[in-house]
């Protein structure tokens, strides 16, 4: 249960610690005293959005805390583990929330710092928030079905189809992914054929055109060349005079030299390599000169191939050989890949078709099993309208499916849509009277009669869920009188097993307090502020008279009061 709500420079509220008790806590107060600023901290703390309008005027954060006292929950405990939360097996858990005036927010359990998100998940366990827009929720049928899987305890059920149905839906992507790039490739693999043809014809290689302009080179300047290599053998052998007799010339003055100074014996050898390497390279230049001779046929072919290569080049938009030899291997692959579309398409579709048996078999028997827990949930539900002071009043839960002709699924003898709860949809209907028909539950419910159905839903689900706390605002929008009354004792009922904290304005219901609050609106400074106030049991009777007569409280109403809070005790040991 919550042991205490402590709430600093929240919205009206400048300090303020609330202790709770267990059985039913009411709080009342006049229309705009703040009560519903109580159920928003709380919410707050359950892991709604915060806003900047939250943090009272002039005040750096809001600070908003619970300490409540938690019974063996294995879900909550595995929860708190898996977040790592300091004490998470302590008999006592902390949430805390905090709002900058900036409108940041930082949120705790146990003085852990954990993400809004997982807040709101570990809260959800222990609390539950009924408001008017659950209200709202409970007049649209889309909400229906999440109800029915909730009383049968259908959710891991639903996961599973869940999950089924996202990867159906990305293997069906993946397969309009891959037809449309078949389609593009299709339309491309003409051109691609054509290229990879006249490449290949080619016959590329790496080095070519290099090797091909150095021989082009060669051929353009023969007479060049050959007037070079001439001059260059006549000076070095062939000549009158040349430089391999003149090192022959030294190499008999460096003899005669050697016999007066042997120093110079060690340049011999170098002469006579001189000589060698001069001799050698002149008859090179001879037999080279011998064989130049100008092939103007070879010369055409190779500016063709130079002229069919650079051709290339440019029409690829490439600056080597090579780079255009890494293009073809690239189209070839790329040809390659649409001849394996076909074939990974089939795959695809084979996924698919094993998906789709796998939704329809899950789908077919979540509907069965909501079918089956749909029969006890209308019992339940009717029977606690009866108690509620609708005695011939039936609840009863229609299906449907989203049938459609381009229905990817077959359920039920259909081609249907499925969304991630299943194939089924599920429509709350409800008759008032007896020998009436049933319509849907939004068209022919009063306001009164809605919250006794809800009251009814938080009633069962509670049980099945064993959510410890339960927080209603406003829970008797359109009732009073003798079904005010009787909404009070259920709520003392659910008390018995629950945390009930309740904001209320009826005298009927504020009666059945095990514990009772009065919320007002104080003026200190010239700033307006909310207060609390646990009301001691002469107190209480004045705050239950004012809500049967207004301001001004006569005697006879005070009496009234006393007997409104008596025949609720009563009530409550019968």
């Amino acid at each position: 249960m919550i042991k205490s709500l402590y709430i600093k420079n929240f919205a009206l509220v400048e300090e303020l610690t609330i202790n709770f008790s267990d059985g039913l806590n009411i709080l009342t107060g006049e229309t705009g005293a703040g009560k519903t600023i109580i159920v928003t901290a709380l919410a707050q703390l359950c892991g709604e959005r915060s806003s900047v309008d939250f943090v009272r005027k002039g005040a750096p954060k809001a600070i908003l805390e619970a300490e409540i006292e938690i019974s063996e929950n294995d879900r909550l405990k595995q929860a708190l583990q898996n977040l790592d939360i300091d004490g998470w097996d302590a008999p006592v858990l902390i949430l805390r929330k905090e709002i900058t005036a900036r409108g940041t927010s930082r949120t705790f359990i146990n003085d852990t710092p954990v993400p809004l998100i997982r807040l709101g998940e570990v809260s959800s366990l222990l609390i539950d928030i009924h408001g008017q827009h659950q209200h709202q929720r409970l007049l649209h049928p889309e909400h229906h079905i999440a109800y029915l899987d909730a009383f049968g305890k259908l959710e891991q059920n639903v996961a599973r189809f869940k999950d089924l149905l996202a990867a159906y839906r990305i293997k069906v992507k993946e397969r309009e992914a891959l037809k449309e790039q078949q389609l593009k490739s299709t339309q491309l693999q003409d051109m691609y054929r054509f290229q990879m043809e006249e490449l290949t014809r080619a016959g590329l290689q790496p080095d070519e055109l290099d090797e091909l302009y150095a021989e082009h080179k060669k051929l353009s300047n023969v007479e060049t060349i050959h007037q070079l290599a001439s001059a260059i053998a006549g000076l070095l052998y062939e000549g009158d005079v040349n430089a391999a007799g003149l090192i022959v010339d030294s190499e008999h003055k460096l003899d005669q030299l050697c016999e007066f100074d042997g120093q110079f014996h060690e340049f011999k050898e170098s002469l006579l390599n001189a000589r060698i390497a001069v001799e050698e390279l002149g008859r090179h230049l001879q037999e080279y000169v011998a064989g130049l001779e100008f092939d103007p046929h070879r010369l055409e072919q190779i500016q063709e191939r130079i002229n069919h290569l650079e051709f290339l080049l440019k029409k690829y938009q490439k600056i080597s050989i090579q780079e255009l030899i890494d293009y073809l291997e690239e189209i070839k692959t790329f040809t390659a890949d649409i001849d394996q579309f076909d074939e990974k398409i089939r795959q695809i579709d084979e996924q698919i078709n094993e998906l789709k048996q796998k939704i329809e078999e899950q789908g077919a028997s979540l509907s069965e099993k909501r079918k089956e827990i749909a029969r006890t949930f209308e019992q339940q539900i009717s029977d606690l309208l009866h108690k509620l002071g609708m005695p011939n009043a039936q609840f009863r839960i229609k299906f449907e499916v989203n049938a459609a002709p381009e229905g990817p699924f077959s359920f039920a003898g259909e081609t249907v849509l499925a969304n991630e709860r299943g194939f089924d949809r599920v429509l709350f209907e409800f008759t008032s009277n007896a020998g009436e028909d049933f319509k849907p539950l939004h068209k022919v419910a009063s306001g009164g009669e809605i919250s006794r159905i809800m009251l009814s839903l938080k009633s069962i689900l509670a049980e099945i869920d064993d959510v410890p706390i339960m927080i209603f605002d406003e829970i008797d929008s359109g009732i009073s009188g003798k079904v005010a009354q009787i909404v009070g004792l259920r709520m003392s009922e659910l008390s018995k097993t629950h945390q009930i904290l309740c904001v209320t304005h009826l005298p009927q219901i504020a009666a059945f307090a095990s514990t009772h609050f009065k919320v007002a609106k104080i003026i200190e400074d010239n700033r307006t502020l909310v207060d609390i106030k646990l009301l001691n049991d002469e107190e209480r009777i004045t705050e239950v008279a004012a809500l049967l007569g207004g301001q001004k409280i006569a005697e006879q109403t005070l009496e009234n009061a006393r007997h409104l809070i008596l025949e609720a005790e009563n009530l409550k040991n019968e």
